[in-house]
């Protein structure tokens, strides 16, 4: 039994520089352009809700996504994920910023509802302060390849549709809950600070890295099951992942963080609800390129060629490469 959740490292650096292929308009000499096709294999039950729930026999089930009529993973899910573990194995910043105010329930130390907070150290860190870009074209490497406000992205997913159409299955899954801020670093525990004097709070003052799922989580009793529409393992799912002016060391990265490329570099995904306890891990079986230079000519895939390329740049960050594999290489 595990926490339910792994830390990749923060970056020593966020690497915020020029990157004039990050164009729409035109192509750009070096990079190329094209597709993959990429089927999925799914080695747990995988959930991904639609926000609805129905009637299965008299219960309550809430609904699986469909793409196209049958079970699916929209691509917006999938896209989320993969751009996630490519910030975490590169020097880019964490988008959104930092909030400056949560609440947060915990049994372990009595709360209910009690204000958390990250303190003006961890706000100040450059993985939040690095999104304040410079001039244009200065991006991280994730916002570079994945966009950011005023900037797309120069990688699209399509919808993964299930191949043999197969039915959704019934699974029993422990209740989500929303994450608690105080499990993402070192805290203290205030008696006072929060809306009342006697009022307890948390404050974090460091963080531990980027937070990834992991099976098997801590148990839950059995009174707190749900019914969700999953779909099956070993279901097989396709879809494209689309591009335009891709540096070939960017798709290097971007193998690597489908838990593709060489063969060390191979590594589960971990996708929708329930992936601390039992649910969404899936792997690449296989892709297939359509790519071309920047003249259109057809280009032949090196994905070992691509992977060392991006492990020899400077936007990646080795250290996040390596602990992303290793927690994501096994049953996770």
């Amino acid at each position: 039994m595990s926490a339910g959740y792994a830390f990749v490292p923060l970056p020593d650096r966020v690497l915020v520089r020029e990157r004039t292929e990050i164009v729409h308009d035109r192509r750009v000499q070096g990079t190329l352009s094209g597709r993959l096709e990429i089927t999925l294999v799914a080695e747990q039950p995988v959930h991904v809700g639609s926000g609805y729930k129905g009637l299965v026999d008299g219960k309550a089930v809430r609904r699986g996504a469909l793409v196209r009529g049958v079970p699916g993973v929209p691509g917006s899910s999938l896209k989320g994920v993969v751009r996630s573990r490519y910030e975490a194995i590169t020097r880019s910043c964490i988008p959104g910023g930092a909030k400056a105010n949560w609440k947060v329930r915990s049994r372990t130390f009595g709360l209910d509802n009690a204000p958390a907070r990250l303190t003006r150290s961890v706000r100040d860190k450059e993985v939040f302060c690095a999104q304040e870009y410079p001039r244009d074209l200065m991006l991280c490497p994730a916002c570079a390849l994945w966009g950011r406000m005023s900037f797309r992205s120069r990688v699209s997913v399509t919808d993964f549709v299930s191949l043999g159409a197969e039915p959704f299955e019934i699974s029993k899954m422990p209740k989500q809950f929303g994450p608690n801020l105080h499990h993402v670093g070192p805290f203290k525990r205030n008696t006072g600070g929060g809306r009342g004097d006697n009022e307890p709070a948390i404050e974090v003052h460091d963080l531990h890295g980027r937070k990834f799922a992991l099976c098997p989580g801590p148990a839950t009793t059995q009174d707190a099951m749900e019914l969700v529409e999953a779909i099956p393992r070993r279901s097989q799912l396709r879809g494209e992942m689309r591009m335009k002016n891709v540096l070939p060391a960017e798709i290097g990265g971007l193998l690597i963080a489908l838990g593709w490329g060489r063969p060390r570099d191979r590594s589960a995904l971990k996708l929708g609800g329930g992936k601390a306890l039992g649910f969404g891990r899936l792997r690449v079986s296989s892709i297939t390129y359509r790519l071309h230079d920047h003249a259109g000519k057809d280009v032949l895939h090196d994905e070992v060629a691509w992977c060392d390329a991006f492990e020899r740049t400077d936007d990646c960050f080795p250290a996040g490469l390596q602990k992303l594999v290793e927690i994501h290489q096994g049953d996770c």
